[in-house]
């Protein structure tokens, strides 16, 4: 009997779970775009300490990312090439993880001249993969 109840409230609590990750991953992109415009921002004035820290929690959530799409963890905004192609989309993960190091790298350097062309290619990392992975 308490077999049965522990898998009914397994089973009950699934989707809960999965609502909980799928509303952490929103709020990580969320925090990601937010990090964009700061960088952005901070490259306009020339102040490196947000766009070392804005690239630094780009590239550790890029390294996280695949862990924030579980299998059952569908939502309206996640592509089902996700899991389809995860292998593609951990591909997708790794090259925004290097593009936002290589940001972070050369502010860390103060090498300013660098700085538009590495947030372009941050930029388009972030396109190409929600091209292919996101509704």
């Amino acid at each position: 009997m308490k077999k049965i109840f522990l898998i009914i409230i397994i089973i009950i609590s699934l989707p809960a779970l999965g609502s909980e990750i799928i509303d952490k991953r929103k709020q990580l992109f969320q925090e990601n775009k937010d990090h964009m415009r700061f960088i952005y921002k901070a490259m306009q004035s020339g102040d490196m300490d947000p766009i070392i820290n804005s690239a630094m929690a780009i590239e550790k959530f890029a390294s996280e990312m695949p862990e924030y799409f579980p299998k059952g963890s569908e939502s309206r905004g996640a592509s089902d090439n996700i899991w389809s192609d995860f292998e593609g989309f951990i591909k997708s993960a790794n090259a925004n993880q290097l593009a936002a190091q290589q940001l972070r790298l050369a502010a860390q350097e103060n090498e300013i001249e660098k700085l538009n062309s590495l947030f372009n290619e941050l930029s388009n990392t972030c396109k190409s993969c929600h091209r292919s992975y996101k509704n």
